[in-house]
């Protein structure tokens, strides 16, 4: 799948992953709905897109405001007549214990992390089927394979994330859609300074790993180009993480262990 002049929607765009992925696709000459709850960070991000020549729809809105997502609908379908390819990547991580998280940050994090896609989904599924055509791709996680501690609820939801877009892939492969689902490691973003707390607060704190990890730029060139090949799962990050894959593949008893090892920090 060749990506100039097709139609892109990418949700938490406004940094991170998300941000890397916009210049990405921009500079293989597709058009793209930016939207995340910053407008003013949006505009910034569209501006350097905008140099590759391609149109921007800069479509600010909060992922959990459920009764908004047909409108956004709309938008998109009324400025560009279809949509191609819906990356979804709004979301937020966690750190603190199961114990003592506050119950209401465990529906938060679902509220964000699946209940949202999942909505926004069930509006675009009829415009893909309409067209026999269109890729959903859902940044899940790592963790959503292997949850490890302090990560409890944001594993949760990548785990459900990942498995609600299996039955999706195959109650839509014959209408002509595909789904590839990223499994990012650690990135090198803002993810766990805007983390929830036990409080719901913000962490505040880059994990050592995070900055250490996968430079953006180069993970969202992994990404489109795992897209475009049409890959159902495609991991992304580092040594680390691909090796804990493995293991757990492999020899499946020993994840527990290697769980137990890691430093609840």
């Amino acid at each position: 799948m060749e990506f100039k002049n097709k139609i892109v929607w990418i949700t938490g765009a406004s940094s991170g992953i998300g941000e890397a992925l916009a210049y990405e696709f921009a500079a293989q000459g597709a058009h793209l709905v930016l939207s995340a709850r910053r407008e003013s960070e949006l505009q910034r991000v569209a501006q350097t897109c905008e140099t590759h020549g391609g149109s921007v729809l800069v479509l600010p809105f909060d992922m959990v405001d459920l009764p908004s997502h047909a409108k956004q609908v709309n938008q998109v379908l009324q400025t560009f007549g279809r949509i191609d390819v819906l990356v979804l990547n709004a979301g937020v991580s966690q750190r603190s214990f199961v114990l003592d998280t506050k119950f209401d940050v465990y529906r938060s994090l679902f509220e964000v992390n699946f209940f949202s896609i999942v909505h926004l989904v069930q509006q675009v599924i009829p415009v893909f089927q309409k067209q026999h055509a269109g890729v959903f791709v859902p940044i899940a996680s790592v963790a959503g394979r292997i949850s490890t501690p302090r990560r409890a609820a944001y594993g949760a939801t990548k785990h459900a994330l990942i498995g609600f877009f299996d039955s999706v892939r195959a109650e839509l492969h014959g209408h002509g859609v595909q789904v590839s689902t990223i499994m990012p490691g650690y990135i090198r973003t803002e993810i766990s300074l805007h983390a929830m707390n036990e409080d719901g607060e913000k962490y505040g704190k880059m994990d050592p790993n995070q900055a250490k990890g996968l430079d953006p730029n180069i993970t969202a060139q992994k990404i489109v180009h795992a897209v475009s090949q049409g890959k159902n799962y495609f991991f992304v990050g580092g040594a680390l993480e691909r090796f804990g894959l493995l293991v757990q593949r492999l020899f499946p008893s020993i994840v527990p262990w290697m769980l137990r090892k890691i430093k609840n920090t």
